[in-house]
């Protein structure tokens, strides 16, 4: 493959415009390309595909991909955007040998014990393990050496002290289980044991014992590929544009031992037992910086060893230096080599391949801020090396962490919520609407609140469209027709000069915003402030003379920028979100009014006759209503009754499918409220009923815990221990007495007129019991 040309990585730099944050200097910079062109060279660091991809991978490859579109689309950069996929590294090896291991255990168990003592076994050699790497981080962080660092490690710690609490958590709740095997088929009592993380301590336990068997290396491949399909098709749901380049570790061997062997030749590596590292002091004694990204981190074994196995060993120089090609091992996939069978390490990869596509300058790389080090700050040692310069990178961009509770989305940490499993609860739009209204390059805590946050922007947005598109359809300026917008006088009133002017000054910050690090969610908040300026105008000359034209304009211009923002599928002169079907003649949209125009019509017609005949009313307004919350939702569609007849708009059917169901949960909700405090009050009568129908003189003499003697009429006389009651307390219970027994004649003659009847409270509670418990 041949190199871009390189051209002049020394250029000018622009004092205006788009200025972005660049992790390699820790500041906002003016964006510049490498040759002054408007073409941008972007390489993202892809997936490692060893299992399903997580909202932190969403927050990383949406975030990059909004950024990408802004580029695109509003500053008009033609962008070479290259992703590596990581099809061979420690992670995908581990977890497809471990998961075969598991897999072959399963088939030959004759029963649960056996999984049982195994698991007690595996659980014992994991706790150890992780102990282990819990005091091995409190100790780097006694011996700190910076802010920056002591911070890193803090959270290092604190993940790996999280990691032991899973565990024993895991541990407590398959002990839990023993008990109840005995009661349970072979395949379901397996199945209940490996939940909760105890598949993966198991898996890793027969990995230490058996990983020399597992010698096929179709095992590896077909295990990569599996999640690398599926890391697309997580892509493709969520709207994210596909890449202009993809690269497999796998297809770049050749490549990557080249790589190997320039470093080699310039002194910055070193072979040893068959395995290559590079040489970090020989690399800073030639005048290089190493750790350009994360200086602090440079020299902690905690950090440096990130996601990389068997990083200490008697083979380095230094211990800071890292594997540029491993030697193979039992259990692994392997390839020839000058130096013997192996594989390359896991920074190699992107160095090689991104040189080989883009060349010695490149104008952005990308990527989480986990990755700043060691991964991006050996990337760039690498290619400096390779290329004997001293910037490889003009602008490193890296997003934010998306955490829960405070700490990182991980697998390690069994913390994270899959992409298809978000999905399910929210769709594409909306999650994108969370990380257009965030910043990119900021931390991130996931919650309910933040995408209530992020629904309500949306659910502004679609009201506003909707009121627009029904006011334009009055006006006569639907789907981009402006001339009967046109009838009467021109001339612009204090109102409609407002609304220009809201309309430049939205355009002119969206653009402030936007040059400002890509501020999506400040150039968002412009757009929702035009929005409103909008529905107010609307709001003010619904029944004067209006000039729809400014209406239409101002709703294309936000439609314009949810287009970029890949907000809205909007397409040729639609306003609004738009519709992923469209069809040769037009849009959906534009096709289907004239049909659902005539629907909301005659929804409108049948609820105005059954307001004239009682009589069939509930019959028909349920077809009605089941035709609008049903029919037309699973079409896309939504219908709204209003005081001025019915009006529609389109929205993505999982979106009404999701405002449906909420509104018939808070209904259901609503109504077993409703059910329980009717059964709470029938239960509190039929009490009081039977209370004051027994004998009054039983009410004291049930009460031989206070009082020890009565006279005749059951009226207590002396307490517990046996004293006279004074006149006070006499008083008090003679009146008590009365008053039951003014309450048992009252309920008597009532029950006897039939004013009360205790079997029909009896039949309600019974009634109400069974309605509550459908729920």
């Amino acid at each position: 493959m041949v190199a871009l040309d390189n051209g002049i990585a020394g250029i000018d730099r622009p004092t205006k415009g788009l200025r972005l944050h660049n992790t390699l200097h820790g500041s906002k910079e003016r964006f510049f390309t490498r040759d002054g062109s408007r073409q941008i060279t972007w390489y993202i660091c892809g997936p490692t595909v060893y299992d399903s991809s997580h909202l932190g991978h969403a927050r990383n490859y949406l975030s990059f991909d909004i950024l990408r579109r802004v580029l695109e689309g509003y500053f008009h950069y033609n962008v070479l955007y290259i992703m590596n996929v990581t099809d061979v590294d420690d992670k995908i090896i581990n977890t497809a040998r471990r998961n075969h291991l598991l897999s072959k255990f399963l088939e030959n168990v004759e029963d649960t014990t056996q999984v049982l003592a195994e698991l007690v076994k595996a659980f014992e050699e994991e706790r150890r393990k992780q102990d282990k790497k819990v005091e091995e981080a409190k100790l780097e962080l006694c011996n700190a050496t910076s802010a920056r660092q002591r911070q890193d490690l803090e959270n290092n710690l604190k993940q790996e002290e999280l990691k032991s609490d899973k565990l024993s958590q895991a541990f407590a709740s398959m002990k839990e289980k023993e008990a109840v095997l005995c009661k349970l088929s072979k395949e379901q009592g397996i199945e209940m044991l490996l939940e909760g993380g105890s598949a993966a301590v198991l898996a890793s336990f027969l990995d230490n014992i058996q990983k020399a068997e597992v010698s096929d290396p179709a095992i590896f491949r077909a295990h990569a590929a599996r999640y690398e399909e599926d890391f697309f098709d997580d892509m493709q749901a969520l709207g994210v544009k596909p890449p202009s380049v993809v690269t497999r570790v796998t297809e770049y061997i050749d490549v990557i031992i080249r790589y190997i062997q320039k470093i080699m030749e310039r002194g910055f590596a070193y072979a040893a037992n068959n395995s290559v590292y590079f040489d970090t002091k020989a690399f800073m004694d030639a005048g290089h910086t190493y750790g350009k990204l994360n200086p602090s981190a440079v020299g902690s074994m905690g950090l440096s060893s990130e996601s990389e196995s068997d990083f200490l060993t008697k083979d380095k120089k230094n211990n800071i230096d890292f594997a540029l090609w491993k030697a193979s091992k039992p259990g692994e996939p392997f390839w020839e080599s000058p130096w013997g069978n192996g594989r390359p390490g896991w920074h190699i990869e992107c160095s090689a391949m991104a040189s080989d596509i883009i060349g010695s300058v490149m104008d952005i790389h990308s990527g989480g801020q986990d990755l700043m080090f060691p991964h991006h700050d050996n990337e760039l040692a690498q290619a400096e090396a390779y290329y004997d310069c001293s910037q490889w990178v003009n602008f490193f961009l890296h997003s934010g962490h998306l955490s829960i509770e405070g700490l990182k989305m991980s697998k390690s940490l069994k913390n994270f919520i899959t992409i298809k499993e978000a999905l399910k609860t929210y769709t594409a739009r909306q999650l994108r609407f969370l990380f257009v209204y965030q910043a990119w390059d900021k931390p991130l805590n996931f919650s309910e609140s933040v995408m209530k946050e992020a629904l309500t922007k949306e659910k502004d947005l679609q009201n506003f469209f909707k009121i627009v598109k029904n006011y334009l359809r009055k006006a006569g300026m639907d789907g981009g027709t402006y001339s009967k917008g046109l009838k009467g006088p021109q001339w612009l009133t204090s109102d409609d000069k407002e609304l220009l002017m809201a309309l430049q000054i939205a355009e002119s910050e969206v653009q402030e915003r936007l040059e400002d690090n890509i501020d999506t969610g400040g150039a968002l908040l412009a757009l929702l402030s035009l929005a409103s300026s909008v529905n107010s105008y609307i709001d003010k000359k619904r029944d004067e003379s209006s000039r729809p034209i400014l209406v239409r304009n101002s709703a294309e211009f936000i439609t314009k920028m949810l287009v970029i923002f890949g907000l809205s599928h909007a397409r040729d002169d639609e306003i609004g979100f738009g519709s992923d079907a469209t069809t040769s003649t037009g849009s959906q949209e534009a096709i289907l009014t004239p049909y659902l125009d005539a629907i909301a019509k005659f929804r409108e017609d049948v609820r105005a006759a059954v307001k004239e005949d009682v009589d069939i009313k509930g019959k028909v307004m349920g077809i009605a209503d089941r035709f609008r919350d049903y029919t037309m939702v699973d079409l896309g569609v939504r219908l709204e009754d209003t005081a001025n007849g019915s009006i529609w708009e389109m929205v993505d059917a999982q979106t009404l499918r999701n405002l449906r169901d909420e509104k018939i949960r808070e209904a259901q909700e609503a109504k077993c409220k409703s059910l329980q405090s009717k059964l709470d009050r029938k239960k509190k009568d039929l009490d009081k009923y039977e209370s004051a129908l027994e004998d009054p003189k039983n009410i004291f003499l049930k009460q031989k815990e206070l009082y020890s003697v009565f006279d005749a009429n059951g009226i207590p006389t002396h307490d517990i221990e046996g004293k006279e009651l004074s006149k006070k307390a006499r008083k008090d219970v003679e009146k008590r007495m009365k008053k039951a027994e003014e309450e048992h004649a009252t309920i008597k003659r009532k029950l006897e007129a039939k004013e009360i009847d205790l079997d029909q409270i009896k039949c309600d509670i019974v009634t109400l019991e069974k309605q509550l418990n459908e729920f």
